[in-house]
């Protein structure tokens, strides 16, 4: 482990960005869910009034994600980061101080503003850069560790709202908002291994130099009308709004008459599947490729909303919550992975922003309008069947995406 290429500053590097992640994406967007029922009924509002804040969030940190590469060549890495983690976690605290929706909304598109300067875009971007060999991995690992934050943060912030109240929930996220991303602030890295005497993890000179190193964006040769690009967008926000499914768990199970602790368990499930099969894409695309990675975990994914519509059983629909974990693979592991394959790290930081915008989107959306659809029909059913038909849809996409791709053209 001392060659340039293999180095304990590699693993280290990936270690600050697994708390990036989960700071960035594990609180902000992960654990959301367990104040949208004690918040909306304390204030008597809708949910999906109250999820909008998470909405505009989600948006803020979309349209941010756009601006990521320019910014951070202009004014430094840890200048934008640092920057990032303050907004986000400032704006979280003084969640705790309001009871206005308008002023929640406020807070929440700062939150996103900040989210984005330290989340998808800029945690893709190191994990290319540092890593040639085990990439798949390196990603699933950095993003799985916003489902670890979800899976611990979501019990322990119910139970701290149920104890203390809302308000100091928000104060504690924010705490630990701060405490999780000021490792990658702190400790000593650049965003190009090279400026540290070093070489990304597992670095192969036979490979084309410009296939190894995300870059500033390269401009020459692409058009937005590419047919792999649409439909990649298109998938990147479909797939992505099912995702927002995941915050509504705890109100799915109070739906179905379990009690909130059961909802809290479901949601800590979900975010474990998150994790487990973050990790097990990171394997299968190393190994089967990233598209067949890809289907196995949409057709996994369907598998647990079935379950989640037919079983009645708690300990079942715990299990089927874990298996609806494999919806976050396909935003988070597989579309930096597939921007790679289709189009080359040439075009990366030129395509994956878009992309991740898109995403963004469609879980933004999905937070507010779910919410909606129970509050108008008393059932999450349409929200479920919804996401079916999205898989059903997706799934011939991506191979007819994968066919249009650049690299195989």
């Amino acid at each position: 482990m001392n060659t340039p290429s293999k180095s304990l500053k590699h693993w280290l590097v990936l270690a600050v960005s697994c708390g990036m992640s989960a700071s960035s994406i594990g609180l902000t967007m992960n654990v959301i869910g367990v104040f949208y029922t004690p918040v909306s009924q304390d204030l008597d509002v809708y949910r999906g009034t109250f999820a909008m804040h998470a909405t505009l969030s989600s948006i803020a940190l979309a349209v941010t994600a756009l601006f990521f590469a320019p910014l951070v060549y202009r004014f430094g890495w840890k200048k934008i980061i640092a920057t990032g983690m303050a907004l986000a976690s400032l704006s979280t605290i003084a969640m705790a101080f309001t009871t206005q929706m308008w002023i929640f909304y406020l807070l929440g598109t700062l939150r996103g503003i900040g989210a984005g300067l330290y989340s998808m875009v800029p945690l893709s971007i190191i994990v290319n850069n540092w890593f040639e060999k085990k990439k798949g991995f390196a990603m699933s690992l950095s993003f799985g560790f916003s489902g670890i934050a979800g899976a611990i943060f979501s019990p322990i912030f119910t139970a701290l709202i149920s104890s203390f109240g809302w308000e100091n929930g928000f104060i504690a996220m924010g705490l630990a908002m701060i405490v999780l991303a000021l490792p990658a602030i702190l400790y000593r890295y650049s965003l190009d291994p090279k400026d540290e005497g070093l070489l990304p993890y597992g670095h192969d000179d036979s490979e084309d130099a410009s296939e190894r190193l995300i870059k500033k964006p390269n401009w020459l040769n692409f058009s937005y009308t590419n047919i792999a690009f649409m439909l990649i967008f298109l998938i990147a926000f479909s797939h992505a709004s099912i995702a927002g499914i995941s915050q509504h768990l705890p109100g799915f199970a109070e739906s179905i008459f379990l009690s909130e602790q059961v909802g809290g368990v479901m949601l800590s499930a979900v975010m474990i599947g998150n994790i487990t099969f973050k990790l097990i894409f990171g394997s299968l695309s190393d190994y089967l490729g990233v598209v067949n990675a890809s289907i196995i975990m949409i057709i996994s994914n369907v598998v647990s909303i079935v379950m989640l519509l037919t079983l009645s059983n708690v300990y079942l629909l715990i299990f089927s919550a874990f298996l609806f974990g494999t919806v976050f693979t396909i935003p988070a592991v597989a579309l930096p992975l597939l921007t790679t394959e289709f189009f080359g790290k040439e075009l990366y930081v030129r395509i994956y922003p878009i992309l991740s915008f898109s995403a963004g989107l469609g879980v933004a959306l999905s937070m507010t309008l779910v919410g909606y659809a129970y509050d108008f029909t008393g059932s999450y059913i349409l929200a479920f069947t919804i996401a079916l038909v999205f898989h059903a849809v997706n799934i011939p996409l991506l191979f007819v995406a994968q066919k249009h791709s650049l690299k195989r053209a």
